[in-house]
């Protein structure tokens, strides 16, 4: 038995000496007992050691902090990365029925140039989600936009289509709305419920002053604050599992306190609540540049944010706080998810979709893409923390894997590391403090 390679150690502001497995997140405060084994454990007899030795042994090998000498741990994340990246089981798609808003937000990285998806381009979609769903695929849905609401009936259209192929073909079927919230009503609340989606992610953007400076209203400029809290509450009154994104720069990020004592004034502490970091993703937000945090700010902005939550009693010990294993980063980087923009242009990331020239792929011609798409598609596919050796050697390569692909390509190649790397030592301090019973996967 050997040590594992992405064991953390550390030592907590209260004395507490703890460790960390990156490869399985477990989390465990050591006394003397364990370092004792942990330091000999290349020479241990297991013939020879005490029962109570044998169950901390075994515990340690459970929690990941020990593995076998046989193990080669870089191996198999790299087995897990590959396999992650190759999983044919789900088909995933995000899809924008429209790039329409009717706000004006001034971080958007979109351009709103196209128009409501036509009936031909549902009709590919359709065809391609019965191909993948007769092959034994799972469907997963996220409804994205542009405001995904200002085309409901396009999205039931197609959410008709969908359940029915799944229920033809036996297969799971979920969906979730990515939605600025300002149109939500009954009448709205009753037609997603039709369309089986159970869950929406909503942006507030701190207190309402700010928040309505920058979620701003087109046309009129009028406040939503106000409304998105009350529809908020609505579909979390209606069975909906709703979380809420903050998106932070340095213009608001200090008003994350007042908005959750918003929250938790309106009932709606037990939501689950990230930090978005603003970044300037395109030519469309680049005005929003130097107003930016770079990645340690965030990391440290994220700690104040973690804190503050446990203060509050919110959920503060699951990720984005707390980190989890990925064995690939995100959709941009596996082959069986994809974004589709209203005119049927398929992209791996989020942050491509309108820009054509960036598609990998189009509904109408899925299996045979053009040879320059099919290459940008293998750009992101073949995207790997393997390919860098600043990567390969660290520690914190299992709950980062490289970062954001679209961040590294736009970098030169460049892995961007994730904010574990700055913040991890404070992540455990806050996760010992607020729970003493400690935390393992």
């Amino acid at each position: 038995m050997k040590a594992s390679k992405y064991n953390i150690f550390s030592v907590t502001e209260q004395g507490k000496e703890t460790v960390f497995n990156t490869m399985t997140c477990a989390l465990a405060e050591i006394d003397d007992p364990f370092k004792k084994l942990y330091r000999n454990i290349d020479t241990i007899n297991m013939n020879e050691i005490t029962n109570e030795q044998f169950e901390l042994l075994s515990a340690m090998k459970e929690a990941g902090f020990l593995v076998e000498d046989f193990i080669d741990e870089k191996k198999v994340l790299k087995y897990q990365h590959y396999m992650g990246k190759m999983n044919q089981s789900i088909f995933g798609l995000t899809i924008a029925p429209t790039l329409a808003c009717n706000f004006a937000c001034p971080y958007c990285y979109e351009d709103a140039g196209m128009g409501a998806m036509s009936e031909e381009v549902q009709d590919a979609l359709i065809e391609n989600v019965k191909k993948m769903a007769s092959h034994g695929r799972d469907i997963e849905i996220t409804w994205y936009g542009g405001e995904p609401l200002m085309a409901l009936d396009i999205i039931e259209r197609l959410s008709r289509a969908f359940m029915e192929i799944c229920d033809t073909y036996k297969k799971k079927y979920s969906a979730f709305i990515v939605t600025n919230g300002y149109g939500i009503n009954d009448n709205v609340i009753s037609r997603l419920k039709k369309c089986r989606i159970t869950g929406a992610q909503i942006t507030l953007d701190g207190g309402p002053k700010t928040h309505n400076e920058r979620r701003i209203l087109k046309g009129t400029g009028g406040s939503t604050f106000d409304k998105i809290l009350k529809n908020t509450k609505h579909l979390k009154q209606e069975g909906f599992n709703v979380n809420i994104r903050i998106n932070v720069d340095r213009t608001n990020f200090d008003e994350v306190n007042d908005l959750v004592d918003i929250m938790i004034d309106n009932g709606l502490k037990d939501l689950p609540t990230g930090l978005g970091h603003v970044t300037a993703y395109t030519e469309v937000c680049s005005s929003v540049a130097e107003s930016c945090l770079d990645m340690e700010e965030y990391a440290a902005l994220n700690n104040d944010f973690q804190k503050l939550l446990y203060e509050k009693g919110m959920l503060a010990h699951i990720y984005p706080y707390y980190p989890g294993v990925k064995a690939n980063y995100c959709c941009a980087d596996t082959l069986g998810a994809f974004v589709i923009d209203p005119e049927g242009h398929m992209y791996k990331c989020w942050n491509d979709v309108g820009y054509t020239e960036k598609a990998v792929s189009t509904i109408q011609n899925f299996e045979a893409p053009d040879e320059k798409m099919f290459h940008l598609g293998l750009d992101y596919l073949m995207w790997t923390p393997f390919d860098h050796a600043k990567c390969e050697d660290c520690k914190y390569l299992p709950i980062c894997m490289g970062g954001c692909p679209y961040k590294g390509m736009a970098a030169g190649n460049e892995p961007d590391c994730e904010k574990w790397r700055y913040n991890m030592k404070d992540i455990i301090e806050l996760t010992c403090e607020n729970n003493p019973e400690g935390i393992h996967s």
